[in-house]
C-alpha cells in the first residue's frame, strides 16, 4: 500500500502542465457521428489526437498555448491553471490594467494566462471588453521570441473582429515594450481606498461582482452553455446593439427544413440546450441561438436531414454590413 500512496502524493504534488479533456462535454464523444476535429487541426505540435482512447492530450508535448481551448465549442478542454473569474478580479484591481502570461517571470502584468493564446477566443476578446470598458492591456511583449508565438495571428485575428463587435472597445494589444503603460500593484493605503471608491461606480469592478453570480456555466441536467458563453450573456444584458452584432457573428444558428418530424433525436444531442421540443404536436422543435455554440450534432445526428447549421457572418460581412 505504500508504495501506491507515495505515487499518488507525487501525482497530487507535480503540477498539471497539459490542457485536459472531459470526454462527457466532447461533441465527437456525445455525437458519434460528429466528426469535429477544430481542435486536432489548430494544436501546432499535433499534441491532440483521436484513437482508440477517443481525444487525448499528450502532457509530454503540450505547450498549453491554449489555442484548442479558443475553438472548442463546448469547452471540453480546459486549462488547469485557469480561473477566469479570478483573472477578472484580480485585473479589476487595479489602474491601466495589463494582463499577461506566466511563461516569463519577469513580464509586467496584474494578472496572467497560461498562455495569451487563449484569446484568440473571439467571445472572451469581446467579454473583456464588455467587462473593462475603461481599457485593458494584452501584454505580447514577449510573444514574439516565445516557443508558442504562433498564438499571435489567432490573437489579432480575434481583435479584428472585436472591432466590428464593439467599434469603441479599449482592448489594446501592446507589442512593443515602451509603449505599454504599467504601474506596479504597490498603491498606498488612500490611493488604494480612493481608487476602489472610483471603482465603485465604473464598470470593472460593477461587472466582476455581477459575473460572479453566473461564473459557473449554466446548466440543463447533462447540458452544459460553456462559462465564457454563459459571462458574455450576463455580460451582454443591458447592450442590446451588441447582442445583435454577437447574434450574427458569434452564436449559432440553425433552420428546420420540410424534412423534420419532429422526432426530438435533436433535442436530445445538442450538448448546450439550445433546442427544445416544441409545445405542439408535429412542429419543430424551437431554438434559442443565444446557447448554439455551432458544434453541428444535431445536423450529423438528423439522419433525415431535418436540421441544418447556418454559418454566422465573418467580420468582413459584419464590417461591409455596418459600413453599408
Amino acid at each position: 500500500m505504500l508504495p501506491s500512496l507515495g505515487s499518488h502524493a507525487v501525482r497530487a504534488l507535480t503540477p498539471q502542465t497539459a490542457v485536459t479533456v472531459d470526454h462527457s462535454r466532447c461533441v465527437r464523444h456525445r455525437c458519434k457521428r460528429n466528426e469535429c476535429s477544430k481542435c486536432l487541426e489548430i494544436c501546432p505540435v499535433e499534441a491532440i489526437t483521436w484513437d482508440e482512447r477517443g481525444l487525448y492530450v499528450s502532457p509530454s508535448d503540450c505547450t498549453q498555448c491554449l489555442r484548442c481551448l479558443s475553438v472548442c465549442p463546448t469547452a471540453a478542454l480546459t486549462s488547469p491553471e485557469l480561473s477566469l473569474l479570478q483573472v477578472f478580479t484580480d485585473l479589476a484591481k487595479h489602474p491601466n490594467l495589463v494582463l499577461g502570461c506566466n511563461h516569463y517571470p519577469d513580464i509586467k502584468t496584474h494578472a496572467q494566462l497560461s498562455c495569451l493564446g487563449f484569446l484568440a477566443h473571439p467571445e472572451l476578446m469581446l467579454l473583456l471588453a464588455l467587462v473593462f470598458r475603461d481599457g485593458v492591456q494584452i501584454n505580447l511583449t514577449r510573444c514574439e521570441g516565445c516557443p508558442n508565438g504562433h498564438i499571435l495571428d489567432d490573437v489579432h485575428g480575434a481583435h479584428d473582429q472585436l472591432g466590428t463587435l464593439l467599434p469603441d472597445h479599449k482592448v489594446s494589444l501592446i507589442r512593443e515594450r515602451d509603449k505599454l503603460k504599467y504601474k506596479p500593484p504597490a498603491l498606498s493605503r488612500r490611493e488604494l481606498f480612493s481608487f476602489f471608491r472610483e471603482s465603485s461606480t465604473r464598470t470593472a469592478m460593477v461587472m466582476v461582482e455581477r459575473l460572479q453570480v453566473s461564473s459557473r456555466a449554466q446548466s440543463y441536467g447533462s447540458k452544459q452553455v460553456p462559462q465564457v458563453r454563459t459571462m458574455l450573456l450576463k455580460a451582454m444584458e443591458t447592450f442590446p446593439e451588441i447582442q445583435r452584432r454577437a447574434a450574427e457573428q458569434l452564436f449559432g444558428q440553425i433552420a428546420f427544413t420540410e424534412t423534420c418530424t419532429a422526432c426530438g433525436g435533436c433535442v436530445g444531442v445538442c450538448p448546450t440546450g439550445a433546442i427544445d421540443p416544441s409545445d405542439k404536436d408535429k412542429f419543430s422543435p424551437t431554438f434559442d441561438k443565444t446557447l448554439c455554440v455551432s458544434c453541428g450534432s444535431c445536423q450529423a445526428f438528423c439522419r433525415k436531414q431535418g436540421v441544418h447549421l447556418m454559418a454566422a457572418s465573418t467580420p468582413k460581412q459584419a464590417a461591409s454590413l455596418a459600413s453599408a
